[in-house]
């Protein structure tokens, strides 16, 4: 059985899938429970200073995603540090206390009870995309202005003061909302003392409306949430990917992984452990045990293991900028393997440049009008149709 111990600084994990803050994470009974499924860590919902309620509705499933106006735990932080996190530890695994404040001190006073309460590990997150939508449903009357999207300074100085005082190893949860400028996020949270970085959080704020009642299908002021799932992947894994190839930091995928693929995706890009949420929020909690097993098989299926693996993607495009196959401009029409095409047509329908048919059942490219686009490639359902731009690499 292929081995997926690993660590986060010292402290040690039986495998990489962590669960991140969310309703999984919302006590310590809660906690033990999920702990049963075999996943690595838990991460508790986030505790703040002052807890209020969410305003509800606040879950929304959509397809490959998902909607949420959850805040953080409503129950005040001296019952997580008196209650909560010692009953979370009796599940026998790493419990990290995600941990919010607008007060970098206040942060610190936070993460010195909940590491004498027992917590393995802090977690501090950069910005919330709905924390404005929710205070103002709480506080009616009240305003929050537009968040600082480009000034890391103060997650700098709330990770500084945590470290400061705690010697657990520091998370920085980084959102989404910072796909197009995350390098200063993270160099800030690196200089302060980060031991690792969860890419990503939510992005927002987003909504959805009920076309029957013209209602947002969310609660609060204007029916604002956080998107998460399958929808997040393809922003999170490019964050990733960007990370690893400027920081040596440990990285905690969390974005859309409902597969063992997805952890195989992640990790090729540069990540080291896999945050897993919404899955378990839409398809429940022993989801997370079959996405261990699955992961297990996937590696032991092909004799490869995660160190082999990790960073697969950046010595990929490392190899195409050598070889000046960095930036194709010219069309390379895909291979068709005929013994595996059953002619079903979806490359037909996906061919916008009308260059396929399908001749005595199977599919045909004419090489003459294919543009190179690569979509056939990726909608034959059997993997009939091969890449032919870097074969070679």
């Amino acid at each position: 059985m292929a081995n997926l111990n690993c660590k986060i600084g010292d402290v040690k994990l039986n495998n990489p899938f962590i669960v991140t803050a969310g309703e999984h994470g919302r006590d310590g009974e809660e906690i033990l429970k999920v702990a049963k499924t075999g996943v690595g860590a838990i991460t508790t919902k986030t505790i703040v200073p002052h807890p209020a309620p969410d305003p509800r509705p606040c879950c929304v499933p959509m397809d490959n995603g998902f909607l949420n106006c959850v805040l953080a735990a409503i129950m005040p932080s001296e019952q997580w540090f008196k209650e909560e996190i010692p009953l979370a530890k009796k599940a026998g695994l790493p419990i990290i206390a995600n941990l919010a404040s607008a007060d970098p001190n206040e942060a610190a006073e936070l993460a010195v009870k909940a590491v004498e309460a027992g917590a393995d590990m802090i977690e501090l997150a950069t910005y919330c995309p709905h924390l404005a939508e929710n205070l103002e449903a709480q506080f009616p009357g009240l305003k929050i202005p537009p968040p600082e999207m480009d000034n890391p300074k103060p997650f700098y100085n709330t990770v500084k003061a945590v470290r400061e005082v705690v010697n657990v190893p520091i998370i920085g949860k980084v959102s989404a909302c910072h796909f197009s400028n995350i390098l200063p996020w993270i160099e800030a949270g690196v200089k302060a003392g980060l031991d690792a970085v969860e890419v990503t959080d939510t992005i927002g704020p987003v909504m959805l409306i009920d076309i029957e009642t013209g209602q947002p299908k969310l609660g609060g002021p204007r029916g604002y949430g956080g998107l998460s799932g399958g929808a997040l992947k393809p922003i999170a894994m490019r964050m990733v990917f960007e990370i690893a190839q400027n920081y040596d930091i440990p990285i905690i995928a969390s974005g859309g992984i409902q597969s063992a693929e997805d952890a195989i995706e992640y990790a090729m890009a540069g990540a080291t452990y896999f945050g897993v949420c919404t899955v378990g929020h839409l398809e429940g909690q022993n989801r997370y045990t079959s996405l261990i097993k699955d992961l297990e098989d996937y590696l032991e299926n092909r004799g490869i293991t995660l160190d082999e693996i990790r960073g697969l993607t950046l010595r990929k495009v490392e190899e195409r900028k050598e070889k000046g196959w960095d930036c194709n401009l010219e069309p390379i029409p895909p291979l068709v393997h005929e013994d595996i095409c059953i002619g079903c047509g979806k490359c037909k329908d996906a061919c916008i440049y009308d260059a396929i048919t399908i001749e005595n059942g199977k599919a045909v490219i004419h090489k003459d009008v294919c543009y190179g686009c690569g979509c056939c490639v990726w909608t034959c359902p059997t993997k009939a149709i091969e890449n032919m731009y870097y074969k070679d690499i």
